[in-house]
């Protein structure tokens, strides 16, 4: 994307590359980078390691620039970001509308709540949630979308408030899910664990915002939304290894993993074991 050509609008397929309905994530290997951007959606960058250059976020003039880790670079929607730089491994996340839009007036009191193009200063937060996006990547995708959009949601939110307008008070999250509703979602994630889940899905059946309904879910279980259906999908797997008419490949498929290397990665993971040599110690 050279400066002197005409800015892009969308997102180019950086590195290893994901996308669902609501949000695109890309990890991007280190290199040489030039960039010229004016993106529809609200874009949000951070780093592992230090990248140096020259940027202008939403401006003619080019600057020196030092992106940190566990720091953020942000770029609203129609705004523009121009940079020649030297970079290590980052994450890109381009949020789609409606999720932006929900996040952003959801989380705060301000009607045209907005974020400001420039930098979110590096904090040991900001590195734990670069680094459980990350872990989306080298762990094969454990948590599916869930798990990237309860992230990205907890992403927006720290940007939120340290790079937007807000001038008034910011919302306060509800401590706990009512009972009614968090049946109403258990119940949901069970009948559904075939399909792939998302946080919008889920919420929507309760009629909260993915932001509330990630916060309030987990202080209400302990654990996070994605969490909480994978450790569902390990105990229905379970339960079904002890059947001798279906296959491995099918149980996987039957409680939402998609296939056999997936579900062997996540019980190496969470139990130790591959499914096979769980099966054979639960005859």
């Amino acid at each position: 994307m050279p400066l002197n050509h005409a800015p892009l609008c969308e997102l180019p397929k950086w590195g290893h590359w994901l996308e669902t309905p609501s949000l695109i994530v890309a990890l991007v290997p280190p290199g040489n980078l030039e960039v010229n951007i004016t993106p529809t959606f609200e874009l949000i960058s951070t780093r592992f390691e230090i990248g140096r250059g020259i940027a202008a976020f939403n401006s003619d003039k080019l600057e020196t620039y030092c992106a940190e880790p566990g720091g953020f670079d942000v770029v609203p929607s129609f705004s523009s970001y121009r940079s020649i730089e030297t970079a290590g491994f980052f994450i890109v996340l381009a949020y789609k509308q409606p999720l932006a839009s929900r996040i952003l007036t959801e989380y705060s009191s301000d009607k045209d709540v907005e974020l400001v193009p420039g930098q979110v200063q590096a904090s040991a937060k900001g590195l734990r949630l670069a680094q459980a996006v990350r872990d989306f990547f080298t762990d094969r995708h454990v948590g599916g979308a869930l798990y990237l959009e309860s992230v990205a949601t907890l992403i927006m939110e720290h940007v939120i408030r340290h790079r937007s307008n807000v001038s008034g008070q910011l919302k306060r999250v509800p401590d706990f899910l009512a009972l009614k509703m968090l049946k109403t979602a258990i119940e949901y994630i069970q009948d559904n664990l075939q399909r792939e889940l998302s946080l919008d899905g889920i919420a929507g059946v309760v009629g909260l915002s993915p932001f509330y309904f990630a916060h309030s879910f987990k202080a209400t279980t302990g654990v996070p939304p994605y969490k909480y259906v994978l450790q569902c999908r390990i105990e229905r797997a379970k339960a079904l290894l002890r059947e001798p008419s279906l296959s491995i490949a099918e149980i996987a498929y039957e409680v939402g993993f998609g296939n056999q290397s997936h579900m062997t990665t996540v019980f190496r993971k969470t139990l130790q074991v591959t499914p096979n040599v769980y099966r054979q110690h639960v005859k």
